[in-house]
């Protein structure tokens, strides 16, 4: 059986510029070393190896880590940057147990799959794996044997204080989440999230040999916790220590976080946050469906564009078709309404790209048309080239469905996966179909079964197929048997009849006859920490 570890923490960010000046001078090139000009070098105005260790001392004394340098040294900047992020925690975050150093290096050390090191900003370590041991009956996470700790790269340094302050609180909360026991994993967590305990043979998995298993969202369920305005629109639900951590940023930096995931919002600022809270509430409109229109409409009345545009991005944050085709109705009676408004018109038509609803994209198009907003203008914003046309049908597109598993259920065979790409295809008018064909190990390149499944609504990017639904023909999945599953998504436009085919993802898997692949609805997971000493009171 191969172990299974999950590094918690990495984010997939844009790479920037390492922190190197380009200096220019328009002097002729001197003939010689003696003719060169004579240029007074920089010094610092002080010790700077003191400063540091000042900045470094301060930073022990108030919140108990240690900034420790492992490979590039910290700078007085970026020390100051994460003591104002850390400064923003309660002190439920300082002083966590184990944790002794906070650490900078130049890009993470360990290998992260398909993402390029120089592209994730920060980590938190140890791994950790999950495994079902049969000689106890118990679900476990057993945490690597090294002390906890959040690695800070490169990249991080070069955000603006906003995101670097969100990721920061992110990370921090994984090792929160690490260091007291998983609350993650908690009963009480998985019943909130609604996240499902999944068993997972191993190959050459025996009736009496240990497995892994892993928590697996639930497809019926829209909204997992708010997302980055970076992140792919299905993060959170890649497990629950994603979400945890999303959770734990919302609460911090989302206005609406405490509307829209109440259940999620009340388990932090109990066993969390001690009880601090960074936004008031509103008892006037408790639901979030109405506390979201009383404020659009408030800030249209008002004439507050960027306020508007905020309150479009918070709603970005999950899926909330239904809501969205009420915002867009109202930006589009703002805009008929009332005679061309430059910076009006501009504002609330680059807020409409963080939308998927469809009526967004008319909207958009409508205001192109009526030459209020040229396409260039689109182009310049980063969030409006995420969504437009030729990214989704140049690289999208082509992205593979991730996270897929398979599993019984009831006596059916079940396929579940992550597609975010689903939302935006809805949104550019394509219908989806995922086309699946399913091979076993010494049977030759012929399928012993295949189908596909439609989705013309879009979705909240995750997908549940139950397979005997859709295939060419019937059939019997051999047990005990080493099958590959090769999936791949199309998308199709019913109009203009494009068409775009992905990847192809590809899953191993076998059968087992005795195997049960659905864990109880509360599981109760042990937290296992090879350094026991510093963690007496989890075990």
């Amino acid at each position: 059986m191969k172990k299974l570890s999950t590094v918690i923490g990495l984010l997939v960010l844009i790479p920037f510029l390492s922190g190197f000046q380009f200096h220019y001078t328009s002097d002729e090139a001197p003939d010689s070393k003696e003719n060169a000009p004579k240029r007074k070098f920089y010094e610092y105005p002080g010790d700077y190896g003191q400063e540091v260790k000042k900045l470094m001392d301060k930073f022990k004394a108030d919140f108990g880590y240690e900034l420790v340098e492992f490979g590039q040294a910290w700078r007085t900047d970026q020390i100051e940057k994460l003591q104002s992020a850390i400064s923003d925690l309660p002190p439920t975050f300082y002083r966590m147990p184990g944790v002794k150093g906070l650490y900078r290096l130049d890009a993470i050390m360990v290998e992260s799959g398909n993402i390029p090191k120089d592209e994730i900003p920060a980590a938190v370590l140890p791994a950790f794996s999950t495994v079902y041991e049969q000689e106890s009956r118990s679900y476990k996470v057993i945490v690597g044997n090294q002390d906890p700790r959040a690695e800070f790269y490169n990249s991080i340094f070069y955000e603006d204080e906003t995101d670097f302050k969100n990721i920061v609180h992110h990370e921090m909360a994984h090792l929160f989440d690490m260091t007291h026991g998983f609350p993650s994993f908690s009963e009480e967590w998985a019943a909130l999230t609604k996240f499902r305990v999944l068993n997972m043979p191993a190959l050459d998995g025996k009736p009496d040999s240990d497995f892994l298993f892993t928590f697996l969202n639930d497809a019926e369920v829209d909204n997992y916790a708010p997302i980055s305005t970076r992140h792919l629109s299905t993060y959170s639900r890649q497990n629950m220590q994603e979400d945890f951590a999303n959770s734990v940023a919302a609460y911090i930096h989302y206005p609406y976080f405490r509307y829209s995931h109440p259940g999620r919002y009340q388990f932090l600022k109990e066993k969390v946050f001690g009880g601090k809270e960074y936004f008031p509430a509103d008892d006037n409109n408790p639901n979030h469906h109405d506390k979201i229109l009383a404020d659009f409409d408030g800030a249209i009345a008002k004439k507050d564009w960027s306020g508007t545009t905020r309150i479009i991005v918070e709603v970005s944050r999950g899926y909330h078709p239904r809501l969205e085709a009420e915002m867009v109705s109202r930006l589009k009676e703002v805009l008929e309404s009332s005679p061309q408004e430059e910076n009006r018109d501009h504002q609330l038509a680059f807020a409409s790209c963080y939308l998927l609803a469809p009526e967004s994209l008319e909207l958009r198009k409508q205001l192109v048309r009526e030459k209020r907003i040229p396409v260039e203008k689109f182009l310049k914003k980063e969030r409006c080239v995420r969504v437009s046309g030729k990214i989704f049908e140049k690289s999208l597109v082509k992205w593979p469905v991730a996270n897929a598993h398979y599993y019984r259920e009831n006596g059916r065979d079940i396929l579940q996966f992550l597609d975010p790409v689903i939302p935006v295809a809805h949104t550019r008018g394509f219908d989806t179909k995922y086309i699946w064909r399913i091979f076993a190990e010494g049977a030759g390149n012929k399928p012993i079964a295949q189908g596909n499944y439609v989705v013309t609504e879009g979705g909240n990017g995750s997908v549940k197929i139950d397979l005997s639904s859709g295939q060419d023909k019937e059939f019997s999945l051999p047990e005990g048997t080493r099958l590959t599953l090769e999936m791949g998504a199309t998308r199709l436009h019913p109009k203009n009849f494009k068409t775009f085919n992905s990847e192809i993802s590809k899953i191993a898997f076998v059968v087992q006859p005795w195997f049960r692949y659905q864990g109880p609805d509360q599981p109760k997971v042990r937290v296992i920490y090879p350094f026991r000493a510093a963690y007496k009171h989890f075990n």
